[in-house]
């Protein structure tokens, strides 16, 4: 079987409600279906989600199924990843969704930029009352989130994957890509809708400020992240 170019990763418990728009998000990219795979991994859900994406219709789909929940969605991400196969690697978390054009746009900017060893792009935030917003991520990294940031997949490899031990393990890959000198170039666009829900990790403010006094212990006093008031 040939290896496809992109290997999409999303980690999902109980995700019913809304798996299935994160899927459609993928049959919507531009590129090619041969060119992409997407790993969907069920972190012991007791709803439908499983169900959901067996019963979904598409060639390069993989369910990975967890008999218990992990209790951490880092390490179902760490293991979809493991599981990649393409040169390149993306999460999408179950409750976004992908534009069309992201995996083709990020694509594009590695094929034509060997030194580049991420991309990441704008986005759209959405929150609970339906309002959205722009988020422009180029004058500012660290507005950035785990979703829709694209990596060399053996460069990710070399970092040890996301650390389950931090509550912002996307910002603490983030900070040690910097502190390595790695390379990220920036797509100036909006290419996913990151979707802001109640009752989430990032909805916790004790738990939010918990993960950014280890962000500082770890990085220095300076460190800052993106605001996730709603």
């Amino acid at each position: 079987m040939t290896a496809p170019d992109v290997s999409i990763v999303t980690a999902a418990y109980n995700s019913a409600e809304y798996i299935e728009r994160a899927l459609e998000s993928v049959r919507r990219q531009t590129v090619g279906t041969d060119r992409i795979e997407h790993i969907v991994v069920d972190d012991g859900s007791t709803d439908e989600t499983a169900s959901i994406v067996e019963s979904f219709e598409a060639p390069y789909l993989r369910l990975v199924e967890n008999e218990e929940n992990s209790g951490n969605g880092t390490v179902a991400c760490n293991r979809g990843i493991e599981r990649a196969r393409g040169e390149y690697v993306v999460v999408l978390d179950s409750d976004d969704a992908f534009l069309p054009s992201l995996v083709e746009r990020s694509f594009d900017a590695f094929s034509t930029r060997e030194e580049v060893d991420f991309v990441y792009t704008d986005y759209y935030e959405r929150f609970p009352d339906g309002e959205r917003e722009l988020v422009e991520t180029g004058g500012d990294i660290t507005k950035t989130v785990k979703v829709g940031t694209m990596h060399r997949t053996d460069r990710l490899e070399e970092f040890g994957l996301y650390n389950p031990e931090m509550i912002f393990a996307e910002y603490d890959l983030l900070f040690r890509y910097l502190d390595a000198g790695l390379a990220g170039y920036h797509v100036s666009e909006p290419l996913f809708v990151y979707h802001r829900r109640r009752n989430s990790q990032t909805d916790d403010s004790t738990r939010v400020e918990a993960g950014k006094s280890e962000l500082r212990e770890k990085f220095g006093e300076n460190v800052r992240i993106r605001a996730y008031d709603f």
